[in-house]
């Protein structure tokens, strides 16, 4: 019914962040039972429609427009994937290279090198291995629960870890950082902030942050939260407000109260990114008619 640069114009929304975690035409047991994800013709017809309607635009370029509240001359995009995950190296950055499209990679510190794994890709491969969906629904607090039900079935992670290197190691990332991609941090192991209690949430936070700028020489510092921002409040932003540059949530296309904390757009649907992206901005329009279009923090 709208074209987009009608939905644009409509909503004052130039820039838009779309975020993946995974590209590839296999299916990872550590991922079957969690997340639908593109495949490679799914995903290159996403950044053709991109490219189409947005000009890609790097990390530092985002920063630099966001720290000065810069106005946007042109429709643009930035790209993120999470969770550090070895296909962004083998599937997906040929693909932004040859499309000469920038891209940030947030990391999990303690998954770098496939040291050890998120708590949601065990209970995925034990789900698998068990034929028990049940196993889904364990917390990040429940994972040693996970790890005793592993003993139990024989199942290693270490073994499941060198066998499928499901993340980038530090010579792929130093490698991407040459060719031009940028990284952040996605907390140290990936739990979710609203289970945390303020510390925990700083200390996940910065101690990621701090060992991935470290080892990588960055001279910048992003962060995007694991599963979501929800409930963070204000009290995190104000304890991290001079560490950060900028931080990203995943509620979709809406502003945030904290004028650094960017809401991205998740890709991982069913749909096209015509379809998507256009109902995110109808979306956008129906929630500022109604006032719930801003992520307000207390």
């Amino acid at each position: 019914m709208f074209s987009h640069k009608q939905l644009i114009r409509l909503s004052g929304k130039k820039l838009i962040l779309p975020f993946y975690h995974i590209v590839s035409d296999n299916n990872p047991t550590h991922i079957a039972n969690l997340y639908p994800h593109k495949s490679i013709s799914y995903f290159r017809n996403d950044l053709d429609y991109l490219l189409k309607h947005f000009e890609p635009i790097s990390l530092k370029e985002l920063i630099e427009i966001k720290k000065n509240n810069l106005p946007l001359r042109k429709n643009c995009f930035h790209l993120t994937f999470d969770d550090g995950l070895s296909e962004f190296y083998h599937v997906v950055a040929p693909i932004l290279l040859e499309k000469k499209i920038p891209a940030t990679v947030f990391l999990n510190s303690n998954f770098i090198d496939n040291k050890a794994l998120f708590f949601r890709y065990k209970a995925s491969i034990l789900a698998d291995e068990l034929t028990a969906d049940n196993v889904l629904d364990f917390s990040y607090h429940q994972e040693n629960e996970l790890d005793e039900l592993a003993k139990i079935f024989d199942i290693r992670w270490e073994d499941y870890l060198t066998t499928h290197q499901p993340y980038l190691t530090s010579v792929q990332i130093q490698e991407l950082i040459n060719q031009g991609f940028t990284f952040g941090a996605h907390s140290k192991n990936h739990p979710l902030y609203s289970e945390l209690t303020l510390e925990e949430q700083l200390e996940q936070t910065l101690s990621s942050l701090e060992v991935i700028s470290a080892q990588f020489k960055l001279d910048y510092n992003v962060f995007s939260f694991p599963f979501t921002d929800d409930k963070v409040k204000k009290s995190f932003f104000d304890a991290i407000a001079n560490k950060i540059d900028l931080t990203f949530g995943s509620a979709g296309l809406k502003e945030d109260s904290v004028k650094t904390n960017l809401q991205r757009i998740p890709m991982e649907t069913k749909f096209d990114a015509e379809v998507h992206i256009k109902t995110q901005y109808v979306a956008y329009l129906i929630k500022r008619l109604i006032g719930k279009w801003k992520i307000k923090r207390k």
